[in-house]
């Protein structure tokens, strides 16, 4: 997409409408991102897009405690499962590419291209660690 295109995109101020389209449609449920006191805004219009939630100090321990539980056990999965799943991981970006990448554009103020580009890395990691 031109810079001119997402000049057009940019000027429509239904960017919130457009994420929570792209959301659902990636199957995000309105909870995770419209329940909170913490307003995202949008760096291209300063539209709040949606809120976050504040995570206290001791939720937070408690989510890195649950994260380095899911660390130890996923260690013990064998390469090749642990391969399989990656790859998997890598076919569901590549689907989901566009909204994606669109995604990528709202939330950072980047141009299509761009967002797109950030999706793209996140597919040659899955490609590279499968390799």
């Amino acid at each position: 997409m031109s810079l001119a295109e997402d000049a057009k995109i940019i000027a429509i101020p239904a960017l919130k409408a457009e994420t929570e389209r792209l959301l659902t449609d990636l199957g995000v449920a309105p909870e995770a991102y419209a329940t909170g006191e913490i307003p995202a805004r949008s760096p291209i219009t300063g539209e709040t897009l949606g809120h976050v939630r504040e995570t206290g100090a001791a939720e937070a321990s408690r989510r890195v405690d649950v994260a380095h539980e899911a660390f130890l056990a996923w260690r013990t999965v064998p390469a090749p499962k642990r391969g399989e799943l990656i790859r998997l991981l890598g076919e569901e970006l590549r689907a989901n590419k566009p909204a994606l990448g669109r995604l990528v554009s709202i939330e950072a103020g980047k141009i299509t291209s761009e967002g797109l580009g950030e999706v793209q890395e996140m597919i040659d990691i899955c490609d590279f660690a499968v390799g």
